[in-house]
């Protein structure tokens, strides 16, 4: 598969919706809306306490799912378990909430980048840094490529098929560096690839 975002190549995994409703939860400003192909009802869930006119479901998930949905067939959770406390709780709320597919990405923190960003600034990212103030959006975890697949294995329901894909960072105009990447991941997935993407889908 091409150079893609992230939102792009779930969006292409999912397929093409039939009339499903999709929870995006840590939506932020919806990109992934706009990468659905098909005919859907879209509703999106973030959390920023001084924001009193969101256009999506204004919502802490530290509390779990909001609750009154209605029907929702599919959850997408791309890079939000990572920011939330109750974690294991987040996401076996998924799994009783949605009844068709579920779409989760989990950064891997071990990627070769992350690592040499840390040895030459003393920094990962700007979610971990120890900041002077409290901070409400940062990662509660340090999620890594191996410790990704353990925790879905064990945490994901015996009714649901679980598809793995490993995303490798996207490259715009560097297509070279790309591929090579892509390689290299296919035996050292640890360090090439970029983040852990699932696709569950309920088989009864």
């Amino acid at each position: 598969m091409k150079s893609l975002d992230r939102n792009q190549f779930i969006a292409i995994k999912l397929g093409k919706l039939n009339n499903e409703t999709i929870l995006d939860i840590g939506c932020r400003d919806k990109v992934f809306k706009n990468c659905l192909e098909g005919d859907y009802n879209y509703l999106g869930v973030d959390y920023d306490p001084n924001d009193k006119n969101a256009d999506y479901i204004n919502h802490n998930l530290e509390t779990g799912l909001p609750k009154n949905l209605g029907q929702i067939n599919i959850i997408n959770a791309a890079d939000v378990l990572e920011h939330v406390e109750n974690i294991h709780e987040i996401f076996s709320d998924c799994f009783k909430t949605a009844d068709k597919k579920i779409s989760i990405a989990l950064p891997n923190m071990a990627y070769y980048k992350f690592r040499i960003k840390f040895a030459i600034s003393g920094e990962i990212s700007d979610k971990y840094i120890f900041k002077s103030s409290k901070v409400i959006d940062r990662h509660r975890w340090f999620p890594t490529y191996y410790n990704n697949l353990e925790f879905v294995k064990k945490n994901t329901p015996s009714n649901w098929k679980i598809s793995h894909y490993n995303f490798i960072f996207q490259r715009k105009r560097n297509f070279i560096l790309f591929y090579i990447e892509k390689t290299l991941a296919k035996i050292f997935p640890k360090l090439f690839v970029y983040e852990n993407i699932f696709i569950f889908e309920k088989i009864n």
